[in-house]
């Protein structure tokens, strides 16, 4: 009987790198469009959250002859926050973080001792022309009356918190964290994507002392009356 012995073929050492170089540069395209992708998601999850957030902000406000909580105040204790008042309108800690930064603030490195109901972390701050500081002496609470054009009003948004000028004062830095935007909720219950520039650099606020390194931005054209500012501050005229 006769066999006959036949050669495989097979790649060579050329046709192999010449496979594997052309992986690498797919790949080089693809890692990038799949990195958007994945943060277009976070971000369409951050604006669900904001959205919750605004719901719950403006269900407390009717309950509360229609004005704002305060960002903080001393309640006996501990300090009640924001975060904490408007949690029985939220019931889901989840919502206070920005899937691009979830633990971005720890609230009790924050304000030290908050009260039981705070949520451990936050991704999100306040609009400080609405939400008073019940630390600072004869402050009082922002009716929902004074708003005059609430589709144009931020109330919440992506950020941080960094130091003022003055003894105790704080500067809550909007934080881009979508590929060069920031969500923001506005007092009419909307919410949407605004454009932010890195301009510089700051030190977190906490009650010890300064923090982690934060990325300052300069607010774009798209943040209408915040335009310019690096914080979210005040109200629309």
């Amino acid at each position: 009987m006769n066999y006959t012995t036949r050669r495989r073929a097979g790649f060579t050492l050329i046709e192999l790198l010449v496979v594997i170089a052309i992986i690498a540069i797919l790949a080089a395209i693809l890692f990038p469009v799949f990195a958007q992708a994945r943060e277009k998601a976070r971000q369409t999850s951050c604006l669900s959250n904001a959205k919750q957030y605004a719901l719950a902000n403006l269900m407390y406000i009717q309950d509360y002859d229609e004005s704002f909580p305060m960002s903080s105040y001393l309640n006996v204790s501990c300090v009640e926050t924001f975060y904490s008042v408007v949690m029985p309108y939220v019931k889901n800690d989840q919502v206070t973080k920005c899937p691009s930064e979830p633990e971005a603030i720890k609230i009790s490195d924050l304000v030290g001792a908050p009260c039981p109901s705070t949520p451990a972390y936050t991704s999100y701050v306040v609009n400080s022309g609405l939400f008073a500081n019940g630390f600072y002496p004869g402050v009082s609470t922002v009716s929902l009356g004074r708003i005059g054009r609430p589709a144009e009003t931020i109330m919440s948004y992506d950020g941080n918190v960094t130091f003022g000028a003055g003894p105790g004062e704080q500067i809550q830095l909007v934080q881009a964290r979508h590929t060069g935007t920031f969500t923001a909720s506005f007092t009419d219950g909307h919410v949407k994507a605004v454009q932010a520039k890195e301009t510089g650099t700051a030190q977190q606020f906490t009650v010890m002392g300064p923090g982690k390194s934060l990325k300052v931005y300069t607010i774009g054209a798209s943040g209408g009356f915040y335009a310019g500012q690096t914080e979210c501050k005040g109200l629309p005229e």
